[in-house]
């Protein structure tokens, strides 16, 4: 039964040879020509190598003398008169079918050098074969003394079509590498994101701890009173229960830096490759929101960071505050970074509502937020800030500012580097 779909690439083919024919010039004797087809028909052959090589070149020679037939009656030439003139074609794909299905079936898988000697050979003998069929209609041996020529003409095709698939091999290498180097960018901000709210989960462990441990104070003091032994005893069950909950907790945190460790590889970056990444993020959200804000990134000197995820966690909260402040409005977030002493400076500065001056002392704290959830009106829950100042605080050993009036609003975050890097 045949394959559908191998004959739609096999007419493709052919309908692609028929058009590629018609750019020639005459050469040695009536009928026969030097044509582009003989270009396109090996790359084509080389793209869809799926195809067995001898029946898809019969085939395509059968349509291609067909179809150029047809298209010769457009200029006065009767079909039976284009036909006459075209069908010794037919040696040269039969040829040509025969040499390129010797070489697929002994070199299996045709690399570029033993491709590149298929096609000149198919060409050269293809052509010495419809030459010959065409001395034995007409008589005129003459032009198969002219064997150089045509050899040099193989040569020269047979390199154009070689250029045509090399340049085709490297540009899908260069596309399978935007493609990993734009996984890579995105696998970086999924393991910031989840860094960070590990990082967040660690830093509940210490209140879990907290209220396991004063339950636990609360069950001796009432335990030691005799009507109180059934308040004494749901304070232990919220003990034990909180315990349970903590194990749960820990294991889960266990389980995620598991899968992030063995997800992403823990190697420095360069900080401009952590802003590349960070740009495509917020311009996505700025897209996504129909936000009217430009976004800055000026870099003084680039910088080596070993804990990057850390850093791009920091820079997208602050850089999110932005752009949440501004929110519809108009305005414009920037980011800069500088090294002054032994320190790296990072100040992320937005012409957003800003900040009131009784809120300033308190934009550090946990669950502490001035956003509201459209619609709903319920608070988003507020960690971002703290989560930053905790980084960057335990973390790297710095320190984070803020300033801010009603036209403005500036962190500015100090770390110390070691080695001219952040580590």
């Amino acid at each position: 039964m045949i394959d559908k779909n191998k004959l739609k690439k096999m007419t493709l083919i052919a309908l692609v040879d028929i058009g590629a024919s018609l750019f020639y010039f005459g050469y040695l004797i009536q009928e026969f020509r030097i044509t582009l087809s003989v270009i396109t028909l090996p790359v084509l052959l080389y793209i869809y190598r799926e195809l067995k090589p001898l029946p898809t070149v019969v085939y395509v020679g059968i349509i291609s003398i067909l179809g150029r037939s047809f298209f010769m009656t457009l200029s006065g030439y009767t079909f039976l008169e284009a036909f006459n003139g075209s069908y010794p074609e037919m040696g040269f794909y039969i040829l040509y079918g025969l040499i390129y299905q010797y070489f697929y079936n002994r070199y299996k898988g045709l690399d570029y050098t033993t491709w590149f000697a298929a096609i000149v050979s198919c060409d050269f003998l293809g052509n010495m074969a419809e030459i010959m069929t065409r001395a034995l209609i007409t008589g005129n041996f003459e032009p198969l003394k002219d064997t150089l020529t045509l050899l040099l003409i193989a040569v020269i095709r047979g390199g154009i079509a070689f250029m045509i698939i090399l340049a085709m091999h490297y540009y899908r290498l260069l596309l399978k590498r935007k493609e990993h180097e734009e996984r890579y960018r995105r696998l970086v901000a999924f393991s910031s994101e989840m860094e960070s709210e590990i990082y967040y989960m660690n830093m509940n462990l210490d209140f879990v701890e907290k209220v396991m441990s004063n339950s636990y104070n609360l069950y001796e003091k009432l335990a030691k009173e005799e009507n109180l032994k059934e308040e004494a005893q749901v304070a232990l069950n919220i003990a034990e229960e909180v315990h349970e909950v903590k194990k749960n907790y820990i294991g889960v945190i266990e389980g995620m830096e598991d899968i992030m460790g063995k997800r992403i590889e823990q190697r420095s970056m360069n900080l401009k490759d952590i802003v590349e990444i960070l740009k495509n993020i917020m311009y996505a959200y700025i897209n996504k929101n129909d936000l009217d804000i430009q976004l800055d990134f000026i870099i003084r000197e680039d910088v080596k960071i070993q804990k990057h995820y850390y850093i791009m966690s920091i820079l997208r909260n602050l850089l999110m505050n932005g752009l949440e402040s501004i929110g519809e409005g108009k305005g414009n977030v920037e980011m800069t970074f500088e090294k002054l002493d032994n320190f790296g400076v990072f100040k992320v500065k937005d012409t957003g509502r800003g900040i009131k001056d009784k809120n300033l002392e308190y934009i550090f704290h946990p669950g502490f937020s001035t956003k509201f959830k459209e619609g709903s009106g319920d608070i988003k829950r507020g960690i971002g800030l703290t989560l930053v100042k905790d980084i960057v605080e335990k973390e790297f050993k710095g320190k984070i500012t803020v300033s801010s009036d009603e036209k403005f609003t500036e962190f500015k975050v100090v770390i110390p580097l070691v080695g001219g890097e952040i580590i």
